[in-house]
């Protein structure tokens, strides 16, 4: 079993009803000049509550608004500001469940922001893009308090809980560095378990630490500049 990503206490406490059993993979979508299309894929969605009667509540709990989009990975996309529509498409409607959600960001840089801010964790993202080569860098901030107020809790927190269930595929060009991530084949990058535990012991120590994703083009290809 992985290593989960943690997140602060108070927000810990938010997640901490509930049955439902799923597995979660996010997909970004990486085009070189630094835009993404985020999927969500939850698969094998159901409930492990023992009464029937709160089982089913808890199942419909999902399905339910996942047939018209109001789900709670759709609102915690929405709650980003993605740059495109927020698409559901509901690939089985029978326990298990299957649903995938999906949208459109034009800077991977504004979209992490945006997640931290959301979950209330200080931090930054920084998006380079020089000729044919890119790099991503994710900061997250352990070391101040939280101010009062910033922990907002709600959807985007769902979406940080499953971080290292994600991973990069660029559609063009390669990987050829990623601090925190592993790059199996140079088209994906998957974060490291190795990075969650450390991840883990920074919030622990109340310090910094840092993801790193860098590409370049193959050669003979287009810049990466808009």
């Amino acid at each position: 079993m992985r290593h989960r990503f943690t997140i602060p206490v108070v927000l810990a406490a938010a997640l901490a009803t509930g049955c439902l059993q799923k597995d979660v993979t996010h997909t970004l979508y990486l085009s070189p000049d630094g835009s993404v299309r985020w999927t969500v894929d939850e698969a094998g969605v159901y409930s492990d509550e023992e009464d029937a009667g709160k089982r089913i509540a808890e199942e419909q709990g999902f399905i339910g608004p996942a047939l018209i989009g109001e789900h709670t990975t759709a609102h915690g996309f929405r709650a980003l500001g993605p740059d495109g529509l927020v698409r559901t498409t509901v690939v089985r409607d029978e326990r298990p469940f299957h649903v995938i959600t999906e949208t459109q960001f034009f800077r991977a840089d504004r979209a992490f922001e945006r997640l931290l801010k959301g979950a209330g964790i200080n931090g930054s993202a920084n998006l380079v893009s020089d000729g044919n080569r890119g790099s991503l860098r994710i900061l997250f901030d352990f070391t101040p308090e939280p101010e009062p107020g910033q922990q907002q809790g709600g959807p985007v927190v769902r979406m940080l809980e499953d971080l290292d269930e994600l991973r990069f595929v660029l559609t063009d060009g390669k990987f050829i560095a990623g601090g925190g991530f592993d790059v199996p084949d140079r088209m994906r990058a998957v974060i490291s378990r190795e990075w969650i535990e450390a991840a883990a012991k920074a919030e622990e120590d109340k310090r910094a630490i840092e993801l790193v994703l860098t590409w370049q083009l193959w050669e003979g290809d287009a810049s990466t500049n808009r």
